[in-house]
């Protein structure tokens, strides 16, 4: 996407799908993390190979249980985790010309991967311009030593170092990066200091979350036995309440909840799953939402390769799921393209009187069809959002 000066509407669109890969291998697990993923050290993956074959077999047994993604056409690649940039570039070469023999697909594919710093160099870089990878999205979190600490994170100073160096002279220019705030043990100035550091090179892609307290995580059982203490919900207002206003003085659009960009510069696969479009979940952990359904794979690397893709899917709730992903955008969307596509007549009258009540409060703008958040709405968001489902 080029950059734009007017501001996208989000639309239903129906003939397209994406595909997210899961790459279940890091260096190390971090403890706050809670996808499915196990630490293996510096090494690659004994069994990359065979995992890569079962993605190959994955995707031929979903077609096989929904013949209609052959009428699809694929416009993005999604290639997560763990640490996908542990894999041998090859690797995904040759997932991608599967896939790109299997399938229709967009001439203005996106084909995303995550990396982690510890990777991150020129000539990796390189080879994935190289295999069409067009989209980079680096896991920073913060560049403070201490709080990389405190969320068990693998840290390589040399690399943080040249991360920036890096990034800004990347033959790929859709690039990326996630910061966390809230850690405790670190002040509200760290993490602008990180932005600032980032903000200063332009990158066009920045996603800043707060750190969150996920059930089984290595991180909430240490908060249990009082070893960590919890995230600094003040501080995590404070900034969420800030960023918006802050990042759009440095030209960056607010599109969703935690995702700012360069206008043009939005990630069109993580869009799928805010507006409602199918996507094919691969590998161990994986989820997807095919022709109104979704699956979930087994949180195993090992019985992932073993196990044939069961024919098992549950039914979606549109009226529930709508509201979960749809109304997490805070860049305009045509609402009543998505409610009358989506909802029967009920859920459809009940939609449109609760955004109604929302507008006579100020929280949100209506105008043809069209739907915006305003920031007022930012601290309310999941009790708005629950208002609409019951």
């Amino acid at each position: 996407m080029k950059e734009s000066t007017e501001e996208t509407v989000w639309q239903v669109r129906n003939s397209f799908f994406g595909v997210y890969v899961h790459f279940p291998y890091c260096f190390k697990k971090c403890d706050y993390c809670d996808f499915y993923s196990e630490g293996i050290g510096a090494g690659p993956a004994n069994d990359e190979l065979s995992l890569f074959k079962s993605y190959q077999k994955e995707v031929s047994e979903r077609v096989s249980h929904f013949p209609n993604l052959k009428h699809r056409t694929i416009d993005t690649v999604f290639f997560g985790g763990g640490t996908p940039s542990k894999a041998k570039t090859k690797n995904w070469y040759h997932l991608l010309e599967f896939l790109r023999s299997e399938f229709n697909v967009a001439r203005d594919l996106e084909i995303s991967i995550e990396v982690n710093p510890e990777d991150l160099s020129p000539q990796l870089l390189e080879e994935y311009a190289k295999i069409g990878i067009n989209r980079v999205n680096v896991g920073v979190q913060t560049r403070n030593p201490k709080g990389l600490a405190y969320l068990g994170r693998h840290y390589d100073k040399e690399k943080y170092d040249s991360l920036l160096q890096t990034l800004t002279h990347s033959p790929i220019q859709r690039v990326g990066i996630d910061l966390m705030y809230g850690i405790p043990g670190l002040q509200t100035s760290d993490f602008y200091s990180d932005l600032s550091y980032f903000l200063e090179a332009g990158l066009p892609h920045l996603s800043l979350y707060s750190l969150t307290l996920e059930k089984g995580t290595q991180y909430s059982r240490d908060v249990k036995d009082h070893k960590k203490t919890e995230p600094e919900e003040n501080i995590q207002s404070e900034i969420l309440t800030a960023l918006p206003e802050l990042m759009e003085k440095h030209g960056y659009r607010w599109y969703e909840v935690s995702n700012y960009a360069k206008p043009g510069f939005e990630s069109k696969h993580n869009l799928k799953y805010w507006t409602y479009e199918p996507y094919l979940g691969i590998g161990p952990g994986a989820h997807g939402m095919i022709e109104g359904h979704r699956y979930g794979n087994p949180r195993n690397a090992s019985l992932y390769q073993k196990k044939t893709p069961t024919n098992q899917y549950e039914p979606v709730t549109p009226n529930s799921e709508l509201a979960l992903t749809l109304f997490r955008l805070f860049s305009p969307f045509r609402y009543l393209e998505f409610i009358e596509m989506y909802l029967d007549k009920s859920s459809q009258a009940k939609y449109i009187e609760t955004i109604h009540l929302w507008e006579k409060r100020g929280l949100c703008s209506i105008s043809n069809g069209i739907f915006q958040w305003k920031k007022e709405a930012l601290l309310l968001l999941d009790d708005l959002i629950l208002s609409i489902i019951v």
